[in-house]
């Protein structure tokens, strides 16, 4: 019993201090509290009488976020959420043509064996399982060319207003499982160096790029009193950014809408008469309208 006591008055003390503070915060709106006018106060100087007014107050804390929160997948994001899903998609549609591209490019460079590509989910598969490895690739490719798309990522998340956490975060999402043991992982055996230096030269890129960027759009989007220089350079830095506003323009009024790409597994313009002929197919249909 003493103990309870002791409690009951501990918290009776804490009640009258948060009373106190709340009708301190009432009297005076602007140290958190949110005051709606109730009553006119009024005063009658000749028979001295005061009508006290009467004011509805909530006590309510400014929200705060976590400088490392992870706000990418929010219900209700403070940044521009729906930019980010919707270049999101066009890298998905543009990493098929990149697939494409490097399938025709010579083994030297890409060290992708074509010969094993017509199996492509098979070998998709046993690449996933067997990495991560050290890989063998060009210095260049590993250590330029990577740290560039990592940048190329991250800048699509900072121009979505997201902080640098969060594209960083995003950078690596998009290095690590869309591309590492996405696509590129259709070649070859998902790699060690890729994992890190991607995302990590994408931040250190990326950061530069961003403030790069919003130098030269202050600039008039000119370099040396260039616009063409200006151009070239806004498109290097942001190449996603860039393309989206060649495809839609005024996102309130696109110019390509319905915007469709995909893979199949069977030509969709002809029947196939022999079906071992087409065994091996694979196609990418791209739908739009204009």
């Amino acid at each position: 019993m003493k103990m309870l006591n002791q409690i009951l008055s501990v918290f009776l003390s804490g009640m009258i201090v948060l009373t106190g503070v709340a009708q301190a915060s009432a009297t005076k709106p602007g140290l958190g509290a949110v005051t709606e006018p109730g009553l006119a106060t009024t005063t009658e100087s000749g028979l001295g009488t005061t009508a006290e007014s009467s004011e509805e107050f909530v006590f309510k804390l400014p929200e705060q976020r976590s400088p490392w929160a992870i706000t990418l997948f929010d219900k209700n994001p403070r940044e521009d959420q729906e930019r980010l899903w919707s270049q999101t998609k066009l890298m998905f549609g543009m990493g098929l043509g990149v697939l494409g591209l490097l399938a025709i490019l010579p083994e030297s460079f890409t060290n992708w064996d074509k010969s094993e590509l017509k199996q492509f989910h098979k070998k998709w598969w046993e690449n996933v399982s067997s990495g991560p490895v050290m890989d063998e690739d060009d210095i260049f490719l590993n250590y330029v060319a990577h740290p560039y798309f990592g940048g190329v990522y991250y800048i699509v998340a900072r121009e979505s207003g997201y902080n640098q956490w969060n594209s960083f975060v995003y950078s690596f999402l998009m290095s690590t499982f869309y591309w590492e043991y996405g696509i590129e992982a259709v070649a070859e055996v998902p790699s060690i160096q890729d994992i890190i230096v991607t995302p990590v030269g994408g931040w250190l890129y990326g950061e530069w790029a961003y403030n790069r960027k919003h130098a030269i759009v202050a600039n008039d989007g000119e370099i040396w009193g260039s616009s063409a220089l200006g151009s070239t350079a806004l498109f290097f830095l942001d190449p996603v950014g860039m393309i989206d506003g060649w495809i839609n323009g005024d996102r309130e009024q696109p110019v390509l809408e319905d915007l469709n790409v995909s893979m199949s597994f069977a030509p969709s313009f002809y029947r196939p008469q022999n079906f071992d002929s087409d065994r091996n197919y694979v196609g990418l249909n791209i739908t739009f309208r204009i």
